[in-house]
């Protein structure tokens, strides 16, 4: 049971767009039986959905203006609001969003970049097999399920087009640096930088996560980052970090 709360955890993260909407979930997954802590995530939910209602041509996140390229790989108006107001709905506390938004995204192209170097692709059929896990946990968990359930229907989408759209984008980017994180570990391993070690304790996970952070930090730093004309305004602040 512990280790399915654990996973509904992750994917009610991953329904929150992975890493940038994450400041609710910092005091609920620590104290998930805490009243103020669901409170507050069940409000972050509400505004996502809320979000979504008024945006679902966002979710589109691969067409339309291109605000900029990192290593030539584009990043989409759609993609970049849509993260700005999912971070939003965290009610985070960020004094120039625009900037932190875009520092996200480049690291995600970064990483895209990384993956594709190590010719490393997420399947459709690894897609709906993780799908098809996820609503089989939600299914045997009630109260995650509730708190699904009243975010889709917020957002004004049926659970087809959520499980079809938006949570597919969320996989297939979970999916993708999973696999990186695994070669970037593998090829420290053989390359001496690393330990292999079966452990799944604090400590050495610890040493694998900085390591792998350290080499995404690397190629982040010597990335060529191009904003298109027509944004340079917005951006005219903008410094990798």
């Amino acid at each position: 049971m512990q280790r399915k709360k654990i996973f509904l955890l992750i994917s009610l993260i991953i329904i929150l767009s992975l890493s940038i909407v994450t400041a609710a979930f910092s005091l609920s997954a620590k104290n998930p039986s805490n009243e103020a802590n669901q409170l507050q995530l069940n409000n972050v939910f509400k505004n996502v959905g809320n979000f979504l209602r008024g945006n679902k041509d966002k979710l589109q996140v691969d067409k339309g203006d291109i605000i900029a390229k990192v290593n030539n790989i584009p990043i989409y108006k759609s993609e970049f609001e849509l993260q700005k107001g999912l971070t939003l709905a965290s009610d985070a506390e960020i004094s120039n969003i625009d900037n932190y938004i875009l520092n996200k995204l480049v690291r995600k192209k970064v990483e895209e970049y990384l993956a594709s170097s190590y010719n490393l692709k997420v399947s459709q059929d690894e897609i709906n097999s993780y799908i098809e896990k996820e609503k089989k946990e939600f299914a045997d968990y009630p109260e995650a399920n509730q708190m699904l359930q009243e975010m889709i229907s917020a957002s004004g989408m049926t659970s087809e087009e959520y499980w079809n759209t938006y949570e597919k984008y969320n996989v297939k980017r979970l999916l993708l640096f999973d696999k990186l994180y695994n070669a970037i570990i593998n090829n420290g391993i053989r390359s001496g930088k690393l330990e292999k070690t079966n452990s799944t304790t604090f400590s050495p996970q610890s040493e694998y996560k900085n390591y792998v952070d350290n080499i995404i930090e690397q190629y982040v730093k010597q990335a060529k980052i191009s904003i298109n004309d027509k944004y340079k305004d917005m951006f005219k602040d903008f410094t990798v970090n």
